[in-house]
């Protein structure tokens, strides 16, 4: 961590060992705070067996409304586990007798776990500039976890290991896919659900974390990547656990390294964040984040940023019988670069995103949900402001698309409309099925994460039809399979740009992406 997140970390620290160690008492609940997705129902707990998952557990069905229980880096309980559909919502498993607690049997306020993700991706086609063929690969992820949890204090590890096997491609061998025995998070803290007696939770934790925060657009750990993002520094959360939460953080973003140990981006990233569930048919958030990117010599190369993003966001829970809805506005302002290495520029962008949704009261549970996006881009690539929104670290997989080999869309410079239907056969098995059509914003931008552009603005702006089918299906607590198929219909801007004989455009031919993945977790 860098000496200035120690410095905030030590500040915090002080200032909540002042109020006096009276004030925490011990928790109930083992989960560390983070915000439930937007598409996350009241989750389905299963209880394990030899033949599987049984039926849900009506007494442990509710889960709070700012869902402490993140799969893949929470500590979890002695007898529960938090999983994840692809859409992110979660399902709640009973720990099975093979999860690494009950076999070594140890106490309550420790936990041991461990996390092993191996998945095939293939693309038959190329959508990236420069790219002339398909790829294939295997993507391995592990991620080993030891948790102390004593009272008013807090203390976790995660370490990570990620590769993949199979192809020569050097874009695969980034800092996307490989992090090689590294450390992801090492935190200690302290906790309370009854802080001060006035009944709140409150937790501060201290050193490398990884985050969600609301919609999961902006901050979130990422579930699909192989690499996933984390922050060194202080994060601190208080409230009622069904009614309101103030959150707020000052962290240094970490630098993923292939096969070095991963070190501080050196860039200041903090916020303030406030989400209110009292009223059920309009749950809202409300936040600001601040980066600052160190331009010094030696800093890491980037885009300059000086940005504060503001946002709001409105929505209902779905439920059975019922209609649910989204609306959140975000918007960045100060100064930033388009590209790493060219001048930083006054800047202005917003993402507005608009949903509907009903879950119908049928067998399977089938939800509908009508969705848009836009999200701005810069309108002369020549000038001297800059339009193009930056996601920061938000993930894309729950809404666009798989963040593998075949990752052709991010949230900037798009419209898209989609529909997409939500299927749950069983208590454990999920399927989905997407449909969104993509446009730029800005038809002389950058079709973002393809690296293509026509500043002139002739090829036009019909990206094309991107189709998207998944499901998940959980044999038990230990292990489940995943498999997915995208289908991307190219629009006349890849034909158009192909036609003008620019450079590095790849085939107008439409693209198949399949993955097939099974996660073990013990």
């Amino acid at each position: 961590m860098s000496g200035r997140s120690v410095r905030l970390g030590l500040l915090w620290s002080l200032t909540v060992l002042l109020m006096g160690p009276a004030a925490f008492a011990s928790p109930d609940d083992p989960n560390r705070p983070t915000d439930r997705p937007r598409e996350a129902e009241t989750a389905a707990s299963a209880s394990s067996s030899r033949n599987g998952p049984s039926a849900p557990d009506e007494e442990s069905l509710a889960l709070p409304h700012f869902h402490r229980s993140r799969t893949k880096y929470d500590e979890g309980t002695q007898e529960k586990q938090p999983h994840h559909w692809p859409d992110d919502s979660v399902v709640v498993l009973k720990k099975s007798r093979y999860h690494l607690d009950n076999i070594l049997r140890v106490p309550d306020w420790l936990h041991l776990g461990l996390h092993q993700r191996t998945r095939y991706e293939t693309l038959n086609q190329p959508y990236q500039k420069g790219q002339t063929s398909g790829e294939h690969l295997v993507a391995l992820q592990t991620l080993p976890t030891f948790g102390l949890r004593y009272d008013m204090f807090r203390f976790f590890v995660e370490g990570i290991d990620a590769r993949t096997v199979g192809s020569s491609d050097s874009f695969v061998g980034t800092n996307s896919f490989v992090d090689q025995t590294d450390l992801l998070q090492l935190y200690g803290g302290l906790g309370s659900d009854n802080f001060l007696g006035l009944g709140l939770s409150t937790e501060l934790t201290i050193g490398r974390q990884t985050f969600d925060f609301g919609s999961r657009r902006l901050i979130g750990r990422n579930l699909f990547r192989n690499t996933v993002n984390a922050f060194d520094g202080v994060h601190w959360s208080i409230g009622n656990d069904k009614t309101w939460q103030v959150r707020t953080f000052a962290v240094a973003p970490v630098q993923r390294l292939t096969v070095k140990p991963d070190a501080d981006a050196k860039s200041l990233f903090w916020g303030v964040f406030l989400a209110q569930r009292a009223v059920t048919w309009a749950h809202t958030d409300l936040y600001v984040y601040v980066i600052e990117d160190d331009t010094r010599s030696g800093s890491v190369p980037g885009l300059k940023r000086s940005l504060s993003t503001p946002g709001f966001r409105m929505y209902k829970e779905p439920a059975k019988g019922e209609w649910d809805y989204e609306a959140e506005t975000i918007w960045q302002v100060g100064k930033s670069a388009v590209t790493p290495n060219s001048p930083a520029h006054s800047t202005l962008a917003h993402l507005q995103h608009l949903q509907i949704g009903y879950t119908f009261d049928l067998p399977w549970r089938p939800n509908l949900l009508l969705r848009y996006d836009y999200v701005s881009g810069t309108r002369d690539p020549n000038g001297n402001t800059n339009g193009r929104f930056d996601t920061l670290f938000g993930p894309t997989n729950f809404e666009f698309t798989p963040a593998g080999i075949f990752e052709p869309f991010s949230r900037s410079n798009i419209s898209s409309p989609a529909w997409k239907l939500t299927l749950q056969p069983t208590d454990v098995m999920r399927v989905s099925f997407q449909h969104r059509i993509f446009w730029l914003a800005q038809s002389r931008d950058q079709w973002v994460n393809t690296g293509l552009q026509d500043s002139t603005g002739r090829a036009g702006n019909f990206l094309g039809h991107f189709f998207d089918a998944r499901g998940r299906w959980y044999l038990s607590s230990n292990l489940s399979l995943e498999s997915g198929w995208c289908y991307l219909v190219k629009g006349d801007y890849t034909s158009n740009l192909l036609a003008a004989g620019a450079p590095g455009t790849p085939t107008d031919r439409n693209a198949n992406y399949v993955y097939v993945q099974t996660v073990l977790n013990f």
